[in-house]
């Protein structure tokens, strides 16, 4: 298929996706007694030789598309990737072009119900050359490695411990839109080794504890950016606050006190910064070189020690030292406590407050004040930490919070960690998750008890049932360990050699034995069931991105997974579970490429109020969002027009939003005027721009791909770029484009996209309301290409919404594709149409969707190696 015949096919489904209203209908009457052979001479030819021959012939060959090629029924049914095509613009309403009359009801009915009856390609298909095979086809899963995500999730419900060894890993691949795709998730020299060293370090940390200091010091100081630029926080360097907070993650290496050591800058008063190369900069009295306990004098106050007196004066310079008196330091002292309001400064773990302290006057009040100190046990593992003053969180304009030099007027400038004090002496939590049984009155381990501990942790490692002959080989390297070391040893270099093994690095699911038939009486030859403890596995890394747990490796010994009741009740508990936040978290972050956020964000000199922590509100806004829709489960169509959203008091004054403070962000109830749905989150408007402007093409893009999966095809090569220079002042954007369109190699594809982009542009590109971008007023209307028109947000969600089905389809794929680790197939086309089907009965509930994923053949089957071979799976 050439280039042109994508572009022109994408572009058409794009379009057309939100232009359709057309109701398809199957085949009626005696259409439905027809063979595919008869039904395609009688009813569809007639309609392609009326509408689609003259331009898609062996001469016009349009769009690189000839069907007169296919006009006899056999040829017809040996090229069922065209019809697929077909089939999409056709039930989008895109073909035949504007330019041509449109297919009457009728005529649109009988080809998309003879296509739909194809075997694979339809929901409900049953008819289909005998070359298409079976009726079943689930489609065969490579086996999968575990991915960061996974390996950290299982490593930390397996042992119990809270190190994060993938976090150094190298980043996994994507496909398909997803990094947990066995297809592309390969094993590399590097990776093994990384592999390598993680089983030895987490070992150790689960048998013995973490190492940490013999004595108490300095174990991490965090530091926040200086400034707001492009550069990401890493490691030690924390985002950048403009209201002056410091925020960070922990890990504590065992359960101790910790002293925390903290200092806050106070900068108000509008000072002036002394410099050594020139004049101060800013406004105010400048600093002297003096004591921080001598601050420069009022006006008319008494000359204090150190002021000029002219020629004659004691000492050299003229210079006459008279101390200033008590009285008069503390009437200065007294001046600048109440020259700038009282600040509380909170410092919280966990979002638990351990320190508070009040911060008064300005920067000459207590200028030489040391160290806040506060000391806290801590469990082993990770905790939150947080320096801020939660008042800033209110202000209108943080811009008023910085001097005219740039200086924050309040900030936390560093947090040391100190400790360990008092740890304990006592296990590691992680070790009776490896020691299911105790030592003997001797404090030896019996034979009975050591093959318990090490069934068990293999059992649970593999993800099945472990082996005799596993088991023995680790027993055998306990043994050998034993010789020289302890058991504990013994038991940890076994561990260690667990998590290096294939069955744990990977997701391994295995064709039965030759002799084993399948019992599925609708299963076919080459096609069985998964066994209980292989769906167990599809399920918990589907739901939860990691391992079973107790409850599922308990169903999976009894056998019971396959019975429709047991699933849905395990469906329910999981979706309630925490556990089920990793959810909204892997599949949520890359569904709505939220991933981007890490590498791109507005431009600091054109939104200079957009900060780290402004940001990070509006990533947990739309990820808090996800993962209500999924635990309250509520109509995913939410995701188009949600009326409620999450948001602190920064990011609800950035939005216009009342009545909020502080610096939680909690839910709101939204009128749907200028914000409801994703599509109106900041997240996604700000990686759906440039860092300096907007983009109605990104915008319209970003629609069409993840809420309709109809996404456009690349630009062709060698398309002039976007005049930019004078944006804003000479032309506006949205002029700009209008010209860009006129050029037919670009009018496909921007005639669907731009329109969407359009209803989108009352907000910037860090995603505030505007009303005008430059000198020019946001004109906010658009026309799709099938006519219909809006104006603004509210008007295109409406109609997204109304396209309701196609919503529901696409996002069926996403999530399919996201639980069976696979990009989807042909053969696919008639499951996902099945599942989503049954959402708009349940008014398209969360849980419906899942449930019927997990009850689908799809994921509870799979191809043996040769069936999936010979479709091509």
């Amino acid at each position: 298929m050439s280039s042109l015949w994508r572009r022109l096919a994408a572009a058409l489904v794009a379009s057309a996706v939100l232009g359709s209203g057309l109701a398809v209908r199957t085949l009626v009457g005696q259409g439905l007694q027809q063979t595919p052979v008869d039904a395609y001479q009688q009813t569809v030819v007639p309609v392609l030789q009326k509408n689609c021959f003259s331009c898609h012939s062996d001469r016009q060959h349009a769009g690189s598309l000839s069907l007169e090629a296919l006009r006899e029924p056999a040829a017809a049914l040996e090229h069922q990737d065209v019809w697929v095509k077909v089939l999409d613009k056709l039930k989008a309403g895109t073909m035949p072009p504007r330019t041509m009359p449109p297919l009457s009801a009728s005529d649109s009915a009988a080809v998309v119900g003879w296509i739909e009856r194809l075997r694979g390609i339809g929901p409900g298909s049953t008819d289909a050359p005998a070359s298409i095979g079976s009726s079943i086809d689930p489609g065969r899963v490579t086996a999968r490695r575990l991915n960061r995500t996974e390996y950290n999730n299982t490593i930390r419900d397996l042992l119990g411990v809270t190190l994060r060894p993938a976090d150094e890993f190298p980043v996994d691949d994507s496909g398909y839109g997803f990094d947990n795709i066995g297809d592309v998730l390969s094993m590399s020299p590097m990776l093994m080794e990384k592999y390598m060293a993680a089983a030895r370090n987490v070992s150790k940390a689960a048998v013995f504890g973490e190492a940490y200091p013999a004595k108490p010091t300095l174990l991490q100081r965090f530091l926040p950016k200086k400034i707001q630029d492009d550069l990401q926080a890493s490691g030690n360097v924390t985002p950048f606050s403009a209201r002056g907070a410091l925020y960070a993650t922990y890990h504590a290496p065992v359960d101790a006190e910790y002293e925390f050591r903290f200092r806050y800058q106070n900068f108000r008063g509008g000072e002036q910064v002394t410099t050594t190369d020139g004049p101060g900069r800013g406004a105010g009295g400048a600093r002297g070189a003096g004591s921080a306990d001598a601050p420069p004098a009022p006006a008319g106050a008494p000359p204090s020690a150190g002021a000029p007196q002219g020629r004659g004066g004691r000492g050299r310079g003229g210079f006459v030292p008279r101390p200033i008196t008590d009285e008069e330091r503390r009437a200065r002292y007294e001046r600048a406590r109440t020259a700038a309001p009282p600040e509380p400064l909170v410092f919280t773990i966990d979002g638990q407050q351990v320190y508070s302290y009040v911060v008064q006057g300005t920067t000459d009040y207590e200028y030489a004040r040391g160290e806040s100190v506060v000391r806290v046990k801590l469990s082993a593992g990770d905790h939150t930490l947080r320096a801020s003053f939660p008042g800033l969180a209110n202000i209108a304009d943080v811009r008023t919070q910085f001097n005219p030099d740039g200086r924050r007027k309040l900030y936390l400038e560093y947090l040391d960690v100190m400790g360990p004090h008092s740890p304990s002496a006592d296990h590691p939590a992680s070790f009776a998750k490896i020691f299911v049984c105790a030592p003997q009155a001797n404090g030896r381990y019996s034979t009975d008890c050591a093959r318990k501990i090490i069934d068990t942790f293999a059992t649970r490692a593999y993800r099945r049932p472990a082996t005799q002959q596993e088991v023995q080989k680790l027993m055998s390297l306990v043994a050998q360990v034993q010789k020289r070391d302890s058991f504990e040893e013994g038991v940890r270099v076994a561990v260690q050699a667990v998590l290096t093994s294939p069955n744990f690095l990977f997701r391994i699911e295995r064709d039965p034995a030759p002799t084993v038939t399948s019992t599925s009486p609708a299963a076919p030859k080459g096609v069985y069931p998964l066994n209980d403890y292989e769906l167990a596995s599809r399920l918990s890394y589907f739901l939860w991105s990691t391992m079973p747990d107790a409850a599922l490796f308990e169903m999976a010994a009894q056998k019971r997974l396959h019975d429709p009741a047991v699933m849905r009740a395990q469906v329910e508990r999981m979706l309630k579970d925490p556990k089920s936040a990793s959810l909204a978290q892997n599949f949520g972050e890359q569904w709505l490429n939220l991933r981007l956020m890490d590498r791109k964000k507005p431009d600091a000199g054109k939104f200079p109020i957009v900060d780290d922590e402004l940001l990070d509100a509006m990533r947990q806004e739309t990820l808090m969002f996800v993962k209500t829709v999924i635990g309250e489960d509520r109509s995913i169509l939410d995701f188009i027009d949600g009326k409620f959203t999450f948001v602190n008091g920064p990011l609800a004054r950035y939005y216009g939003i009342p009545g909020v403070d502080g610096e939680q962000l909690r839910r709101v109830d939204l009128d749907g005027v200028q914000r409801s749905g994703v599509v109106t989150q900041g997240s996604i408007l700000s990686i759906s721009s440039y860092a300096t402007r907007t983009s109605p093409v990104l915008r319209g893009k970003w629609v069409l791909d993840t809420l309709l999966g109809a996404a456009p095809p690349p630009p062709p090569d060698n398309i002039p770029a976007l005049v930019e220079t004078d944006l804003g002042t000479a032309a506006s954007l949205r002029q700009r484009l209008e010209q860009h369109r006129k050029d037919p190699s670009c009018a496909a594809c921007h005639n669907s996209m731009d329109p969407i982009g359009f209803g989108l542009d009352n907000y910037d590109a860090a995603g505030a309301w505007r009303e005008k971008d430059g000198n020019f007023a946001v004109d906010t209307s658009g026309t799709l290409p099938d006519g219909r028109s809006f104006t603004g947000a509210r008007e295109l969600k409406q109609i997204l919404r109304s396209q309701s089905d196609a919503f529901a389809q696409n996002f069926t794929e996403k999530l399919l594709t996201f639980a069976l680790g696979r990009g989807l197939e042909r053969s696919d086309r008639s499951n996902v149409g099945q599942i989503s089907g049954t959402l708009a009965g349940s008014n398209y509930k969360f849980s419906t969707l899942v449930t019927s994923i997990v009850s689908s053949p799809a994921f509870q089957m799979r191809a043996s190696a040769g069936i999936a071979d010979k479709r091509g799976n």
